[in-house]
């Protein structure tokens, strides 16, 4: 069985709020949720990027909590997700970890119809910036929920249905190989059991032996029971202990 994990866990009380906005939960809270939702190693963190809603200072804060004297980080660990760049650098860096003092770091694309218009645009910058990060980038621990913004496409009417047949072949195969060089792990933060090519993706890491996470997204307490069900999931795609992504203490 997967000792069940999640790593992408955000505390979202910290990020820039506009008046009335709900103020959404502190580390110790999602700490709590997570580990009430069978998580046995937990990882808290909070977006880095150039959004106004996600000042550096947000992260100085973050890490004072779990920092701070008395705080029982037990199988508790403290990350970012940074947005990849085009030349696969990712928003925190090397001195934004260590200032931090960071476990790991989360590569993700955040893109949208708002930035980029074409889906299949959309698709050639994510694949560009996670292979540059694959390659490249020795920041970078994991590569967070791939091709997951595909997904705003369909809803904003770009596509009719956002599938993982709209990626080139080539595109996930290269993919799966850098992850296998780079023993960085590929993240699980979706269960679309409908979209075949999506699936078998994933079979190819459990074939490859590719390191992988597992990741809820949780924004706030109520969604941190997510991550249980996508570890079932995986059990039953083959995924293996042995493969699970750890924190090396």
């Amino acid at each position: 069985m997967l000792i069940q994990s999640d790593y992408h866990i955000h505390a979202s009380f910290y990020r820039a709020k506009n008046p009335g906005d709900v103020s959404g939960p502190i580390v110790a809270e999602q700490r709590d949720a997570a580990r009430a939702a069978g998580n046995k190693y937990i990882g808290i963190l909070e977006h880095c990027n150039a959004s106004p809603r996600h000042p550096f200072h947000c992260l100085e804060e973050l890490s004072a909590e779990y920092y701070s004297d008395g705080f029982d980080r037990d199988n508790i660990f403290l990350g970012v997700e940074a947005d990849l760049a085009d030349d696969g650098s990712d928003a925190c860096g090397d001195s934004g970890r260590k200032h931090l003092k960071l476990h790991y770091v989360i590569g993700s694309v955040h893109l949208s119809p708002k930035i980029i218009p074409d889906v299949y645009d959309y698709i050639d910058t994510e694949y560009s910036r996670i292979t540059k990060a694959l390659k490249y980038n020795d920041n970078v621990n994991i590569i967070g929920h791939p091709f997951g913004e595909g997904i705003r496409y369909e809803r904003a009417g770009v596509v009719e249905k956002w599938g993982f047949d709209l990626i080139p072949e080539k595109y996930l195969e290269e993919i799966i190989m850098l992850a296998k060089n780079s023993g960085k792990a590929l993240e699980i933060n979706r269960c679309h059991e409908d979209d075949p090519v999506y699936v078998d993706f994933l079979k190819k890491w459990c074939a490859e032996n590719i390191c992988f996470t597992v990741g809820s997204d949780a924004h706030f307490t109520e969604n941190t029971d997510k991550a249980a069900l996508r570890t079932r999931w995986a059990e039953e795609l083959g995924f293996k202990e042995e493969n699970h992504w750890r924190i090396e203490k």
